[in-house]
């Protein structure tokens, strides 16, 4: 959530009241299905995801005028061989500082390259260039920015705690497949990590050669007018929404997300936690009950270890770095 503690808390409560909608994982009882067998199974996680960060853009669209745009043709050549080589220790510097943050769940990728390039600006013997387009703030901040993105999937597939919206989109995909990340899935599904690891690194080499070639074509795509792009978007959500389960009533649930999703967006409430919390709250049920279970209703079981104290010093830091954050700017 960023810099929005509280407006965070409340889309991460929002996103576990939804999640519990259906069958109760432990008793079997209906829970806020009010008569409709199609709730019994739950919300289903594609057509909440479409509709809560597809449509408001699209609802926000046709919401406000189109501004006309002037192409601006690419130039230049290119980063060259000894810029890379001038900016080599700004890079892995950037990178150790995205990966360290990158393994804390809810920092993003933002924190990561803002403070990667104040540390580069920090230790540059030119640091007033910096902000005038200067190559060595560009590389700091963009190698923080993608150092989070492989670092991410340390707690994903360590912890089954997503670290932004794209591995909560993956933790998604796992548990479509039945797999639950964590531990286990270490021991169970050894060849899967392995293959998701090679993927990761095959796929910044494939992005590298396609994004070279096809940058001048994939940069025209900014310029299609919003008028002729956003029905596009609008027909292959409702194909999408409905292709789950080849059901109405998904396609309904995804337009009803739209509105919430719209509603999120000029309350400026960010969607990432409610996201994260419809994802991860039938797996936060499950074992909360079953801890509660196992302890006959004694909740110091949740501070009985070490590791619970590890979790919430990690919690409490985080939280910390939030709020101190926001005084610092205020």
């Amino acid at each position: 959530s960023g810099n929005q503690l509280l407006k965070g808390l409340g889309s991460a409560g929002l996103g576990l009241l939804l999640a519990t909608i259906g069958l109760d994982l432990v008793y079997g009882t209906n829970r806020f299905v009010f008569g409709d067998v199609n709730l019994m199974s739950g919300l289903n996680f594609i057509p909440v995801l479409i509709g809560l960060f597809a449509l408001p853009e699209i609802i926000a669209y046709y919401g406000r005028r189109e501004v006309a745009r002037v192409h601006n043709p690419l130039a230049g050549v290119g980063a060259t061989f000894a810029d890379f080589r001038c900016c080599l220790k700004t890079i892995i510097r950037g990178s150790f500082i995205g990966v360290i943050l990158g393994a804390i769940p809810g920092i993003g990728g933002a924190p990561a390259a803002f403070l990667s390039y104040s540390e580069a600006k920090r230790t540059s013997r030119t640091p007033e260039k910096f902000g005038t387009g200067e190559i060595e703030g560009v590389a700091a901040a963009e190698s923080g920015n993608n150092g989070v993105a492989g670092a991410t999937m340390i707690p994903l597939l360590a912890l089954g705690i997503p670290g932004d919206i794209i591995t909560a989109i993956i933790l998604g995909a796992f548990m479509i497949h039945g797999l639950r990340p964590g531990p286990l899935l270490f021991q169970d599904s050894l060849p899967l990590i392995y293959a998701l690891f090679i993927g990761i690194m095959l796929s910044s080499i494939y992005l590298l050669i396609v994004g070279k070639i096809s940058i001048r074509l994939i940069s025209r795509v900014a310029d299609i007018p919003h008028r002729l792009l956003f029905p596009v978007v609008l027909v292959l959500c409702v194909f999408g929404a409905y292709a789950v389960n080849n059901t109405i009533f998904d396609v309904i649930v995804m337009f009803i997300m739209g509105g919430v999703g719209f509603a999120m967006l000029r309350l400026k409430i960010p969607a990432a936690p409610f996201l994260i919390a419809f994802i991860l709250g039938p797996l936060l049920e499950d074992n909360f009950r079953q801890s509660l279970l196992l302890s006959r209703g004694d909740w110091s079981i949740f501070f009985s270890s070490t590791i619970c104290w590890v979790f919430w010093g990690l919690t409490a830091l985080v939280v910390g770095f939030t709020v101190w954050s926001n005084v610092k700017r205020a």
